[in-house]
């Protein structure tokens, strides 16, 4: 599964039904909404015609940019990010030597606007998701999870994310950051950590 959604010629991204996502053990490791293709297109075509950093400037009474995130800030994590996505060992390498300009870029308060943000910025799968409609199937959904021998989970249930209210899924984005940061300054295996929203 994991290989599927990270491979760019078969990755349908949210437009794997649910009977696929069963089938191709994807389940758990993409949002559990299903977008078709032209849905997703939307959202890239909007974010291709307004970008977010531009946006952010559109925005100065959101309560994230109010709080000192400036569109800079939000530059810099999308270049972490696509870095992240490329190529994790020179994600964490950066990270460790710039731990201190960093930790504000990839967790609190910059990680608030992605988190509030969450769908639009979707790229890969980061972690797993677990939603009302998976009761009884969690045990077997984290098979689907490419690690079998993980050090630590960080989960969160989407609610209260540093005051914005519930954000849901975008929530997995604390946990994200959370673990970068945990890989980073506390030393565990970028495989062998679980970012999971419920």
């Amino acid at each position: 599964g994991r290989n599927l959604v990270s491979d760019p010629i078969s990755n349908k991204g949210l437009a794997f039904p649910l009977s696929e996502r069963d089938r191709l053990s994807v389940r758990g490791l993409v949002p559990p909404r299903i977008l078709s293709i032209q849905e997703q297109e939307r959202v890239i075509m909007d974010e291709y015609t307004r970008g977010w950093a531009a946006r952010a400037e559109q925005e100065p009474e959101d309560e994230i940019i109010k709080s000192g995130v400036s569109p800079d800030n939000i530059r810099k994590w999308k270049v972490l990010q696509s870095v992240q996505d490329r190529n994790e060992t020179l994600f964490y390498r950066i990270l460790m030597d710039n731990f201190q300009d960093m930790a504000p870029i990839i967790y609190t308060p910059t990680v608030g606007w992605a988190c509030s943000h969450f769908s639009q910025l979707y790229r890969r799968p980061r972690g797993m998701y677990f939603s009302h409609g998976d009761r009884g199937e969690m045990a077997s959904m984290v098979y689907n999870w490419e690690s079998d021998e993980v050090d630590a989970v960080v989960i969160t249930d989407g609610s209260r994310i540093l005051g914005l209210g519930d954000l849901g899924l975008g929530g997995l984005g604390i946990s994200i950051g959370k673990l970068d940061l945990y890989v980073a300054a506390g030393g565990f295996h970028p495989r062998r950590v679980l970012p999971v929203v419920l």
